[in-house]
Order: structure tokens, then C-alpha cells, then sequence
């Protein structure tokens, strides 16, 4: 019997060793979840009310793609009076090599806000790692978000990965001119990987056809007990897979 390929994506190391060093090695995001996810309870012992926690949307989210952890021990400073930026990375310094966008070439023309925090300053960290997809296949490049960094954040971005394998990934500042160190092993950008194809756009109203598929989608819920919703959204998934 045929069996078709299973694409592939590859993360490449640049630097002799790096890819056996666990801590530094990108792996699956779902090893990287956060710990307010692990720790919360699907139902809240005060109210009897459900949490995010039974919501199927987030923990499809953090197990989408792959984590790429920072690959050494990083610091990272911006001292806005001085105007001055210091990086430094593993302890020789020179293997894992940073350098930055000057603020005319971004922030003087706009302001990047995550969770209302102004940048005041954009490091570039060249990436010991080279990510390589199979032909028409990219990877969006994202912050990891949900884990909540106050001090820094991977800008986002589309890298097709195909053809150019760098990757060099923009880092929002938010250290105010303190000393940011970033851990080996710390979750630092998330990728996922997509197929390049173009949908047809339409904006309309419903028709019957799509009230049956409406109706049919809410009765799977009507029938069950409450908090089931996240267990009926999974065989809905795997009733799909199925079909593909």
C-alpha cells in the first residue's frame, strides 16, 4: 500500500552540539505549558462555574506548532537616557550573536504595545537555529503569549521557511532601562506551521442549509451535561481527521 510522506519541518542547528542540549532545543509547544494553565481547575470550587479551562480554543492554541526556548543565558538592557544597548549571550558571548533596529527605523514611528506596555527599544537575536519546510509550506513566527512576559516580547511575523531559513526574530524591549536576562530553557517565540494556499472570500447571510449546520452543531452541546462542551468539541475533531 502507498503511503504518502508525512511533511516534515527541521530545526537546523548552526552551532556544533547545540541540538543536544535539551534546554535549547525547540520541541513541541505543548511541552511549554504555562503554569497558570496547569495550576487553574476546570471548575471554579467558589462559584461552580466553569473556567477557560473547559474552553477548547486555548489548549489547541498552546499545542499548535513548536516552541523555540532561548537557546543560552541572555541579558539584555536599553538605557533610554543614554541611549546605549548592551547584549549578552552564553558566556563567551560571541557563538549567539544580537544586535538591534535603531529606534528611527521603528519606534520613532510608532508605538508596539503588548498588554499596554510600550516598547522603548528593538533587540534583533539572530537564532542558532535554521528552520527548513517542505516546498509551499511556511511558519508564522509569534510571541509566546500567554505565558505573560512583562520584559520582552517576539514580534510577530510570516517566514517561508521553504526558501529562506534564517531566522532573526525582533524582541520588544519593555525593560525601561533594567537589566533583562532571559533563560536558557524560556520559552522565546512560538512557530507554527502552515501550507500557503488562497481561500475565496464571501460575506453574506445565512441561508437553510447553513441554519441546519447552526442547529446541528448546538444540539451536540444541547444533549450533554454541562462542561462537556471541550469533550464534544473533540469528537467533532476527531470525527473530521477521520474524513480528510
Amino acid at each position: 500500500m502507498f503511503m504518502r510522506e508525512q511533511p516534515k519541518i527541521s530545526f537546523v542547528s548552526t552551532v556544533p552540539g547545540l541540538e543536544n542540549i535539551e534546554d535549547a532545543r525547540p520541541r513541541p509547544a505543548g511541552e511549554f505549558l504555562p503554569k497558570w494553565w496547569k495550576d487553574m481547575p476546570k471548575i471554579d470550587p467558589d462559584t461552580g462555574m466553569g473556567t477557560i479551562r473547559v474552553c477548547p480554543a486555548l489548549p489547541d492554541f498552546f499545542n499548535d506548532g513548536y516552541i523555540m526556548p532561548m537557546w543560552a543565558d541572555t541579558t539584555i538592557k536599553y538605557d533610554e537616557k543614554e541611549d546605549t544597548w548592551t547584549t549578552y549571550s552564553g558566556k563567551n558571548g560571541q557563538e549567539f550573536a544580537w544586535s538591534i533596529h535603531y529606534n528611527e527605523q521603528a519606534l520613532k514611528h510608532a508605538s508596539f504595545k503588548t498588554f499596554g506596555q510600550a516598547a522603548s527599544f528593538v533587540f534583533k537575536a539572530a537564532a542558532p537555529w535554521k528552520i527548513i519546510t517542505p516546498k509551499g509550506w511556511s511558519v508564522y513566527q509569534l510571541p509566546v503569549f500567554y505565558h505573560f512576559d512583562n520584559d520582552f516580547s517576539v514580534m510577530p511575523g510570516t517566514r517561508d521557511t521553504d526558501i529562506y531559513h534564517n531566522i532573526n526574530a525582533q524582541v520588544l524591549y519593555f525593560g525601561d532601562g533594567k537589566e533583562i536576562t532571559i533563560k536558557q530553557g524560556q520559552p522565546f517565540a512560538q512557530f507554527i506551521p502552515f501550507k500557503r494556499s488562497k481561500l475565496e472570500s464571501e460575506v453574506r447571510y445565512k441561508t437553510p442549509e447553513d441554519e441546519r449546520l447552526f442547529q446541528t452543531e448546538q444540539l451536540r452541546h444541547a444533549t450533554i451535561f454541562n462542561n462537556a462542551v471541550r469533550g464534544t468539541y473533540r469528537k467533532m475533531q476527531r470525527r473530521r481527521d477521520k474524513e480528510l
